[in-house]
């Protein structure tokens, strides 16, 4: 299931430039967040990256390499267990 996308209502009228918008409420997304998953010790973990609607809360999930977070803002978030 991929992000759904609106074309921006800004001056620009480049058919390329995208809204990300919530699949659920369609509130348009401007940040994500970054996560690393591993199963496995000492093995490369893949990147995806958090899209996370502020209004409702609804959460999706795409690759690190995905144009969709072109014109997001990314958003740093320290976490961890401090291992």
């Amino acid at each position: 299931m991929k992000p759904a996308t609106d074309l921006a209502t800004s001056v620009s009228h480049d058919p390329y430039q995208k809204a990300v918008c919530c699949l659920r409420c369609e509130q348009k997304l401007e940040r994500y967040q970054l996560m690393r998953i591993s199963l496995a010790p000492n093995s490369q973990a893949p990147a995806y990256a958090i899209l996370s609607c502020p209004k409702c809360g609804h959460v999706e999930f795409v690759s690190d390499s995905s144009p969709l977070l072109q014109g997001l803002e990314l958003v740093s978030v320290d976490a961890g267990d401090g291992d």
